[in-house]
């Protein structure tokens, strides 16, 4: 007993470690107008380095796997009444559509059941077997996305492309995925219903220059954290959204191009285009006041910025960080 209370003492009377781990999760960071880590939205599921169709539960998968706090998901509703995961207004660009169904049929998603719709595999050489891998090879539903991704603290940026709303708003209530969401959409009106239905869920607007998001912070009564603008206009609009408690989301396509560029190069040639061009841009751009940055490369971008992965930050005993 006497040696039990002399090693519970020595272990009480040790030094914590020099450094400890501050990790915000990407809902936390979501919310928070203070949070200083960019927020990367892996668009359509495209991380970069992974070759998974886009829209695929196994693309989504593979942005969390990567260390992306957020993706962007394109969603519709189908004929029966399913959000599912899906970018253009018909299935032909991405799925064998025609080589099940021919050519007499609608191909639009509005026009398709469920069943139809999960009965399409995407244009993936890995798809064309019977035991094909549905995680990759078919088309997934939202709820599907919810459940899948439960686990892993991923955030929603919802680009939501056709259907009635109730669906959606339905599925987010019954998976209590409310604070997962960022939605954005350019019709004011839709984001007063999301905001009403869904009040713990961000709600994102779309401008096209500064002087239009001031503009548009004045009139509206909405609860506006995020604004979707773009990186030319950066450094003359975040300053202002900041005082407010606002921050600013953009596309870097500009940069994913530098990626693409070299995807075919040597790993000397991916590592100059990070360090040299990708690199000092992003980080001006934050700088600048960018908050959230959608990009098909957040896995490259995540690992060079965040090596111990996104919002891992080191900080010492006495609050200095490094």
């Amino acid at each position: 007993m006497r040696f039990l209370v002399t090693a519970l003492l020595v272990l009480a009377c040790e030094a914590p470690p020099k450094f400890a781990r501050l990790v915000p999760t990407p809902t936390q960071c979501l919310h928070d107008s203070t949070c200083e880590y960019l927020m990367f939205a892996a668009h359509r599921g495209l991380c970069g380095d992974d070759t998974e169709p886009e829209n695929s539960l196994a693309s989504y998968l593979a942005c969390a796997k990567a260390g992306a706090p957020m993706v962007e998901v394109d969603v519709r509703v189908t004929k029966d009444g399913h959000v599912v995961l899906h970018h253009d207004s018909d299935v032909l660009r991405v799925t064998d559509f025609e080589a099940r169904f021919g050519t007499t049929k609608s191909p639009k998603v509005a026009d398709l059941t469920l069943e139809e719709f999960h009965a399409l595999h995407f244009k993936d050489a890995r798809c064309a077997g019977a035991d094909a891998d549905l995680l990759r090879c078919r088309g997934a539903t939202f709820d599907e996305l919810l459940d899948a991704t439960a686990e892993s603290g991923l955030t929603f940026f919802i680009d939501y492309k056709a259907g009635d709303l109730g669906a959606f708003i339905a599925d987010v209530k019954t998976k209590r995925a409310e604070e997962r969401i960022l939605f954005f959409d350019s019709n004011l009106d839709a984001l007063s219903q999301i905001h009403a239905a869904l009040p713990a869920a961000e709600v994102m607007p779309r401008v096209q220059s500064a002087d239009e998001a001031r503009a548009l912070l004045e009139m509206t009564t909405l609860p506006i954290h995020w604004i979707h603008g773009d990186p030319e206009y950066v450094r003359a609009l975040a300053p202002d959204l900041k005082s407010k408690g606002v921050r600013l989301y953009a596309n870097v396509w500009l940069l994913d191009a530098e990626f693409i560029a070299v995807s075919t190069g040597t790993d000397a040639e991916k590592d100059e285009a990070w360090t040299r061009r990708v690199k000092p841009q992003l980080e001006g751009l934050r700088r600048d006041g960018l908050a959230g940055a959608g990009t098909e490369w957040s896995g490259r971008m995540i690992r060079g910025l965040f090596p111990s992965g996104w919002g891992v930050k080191l900080v010492d005993r006495e609050g200095f960080s490094r």
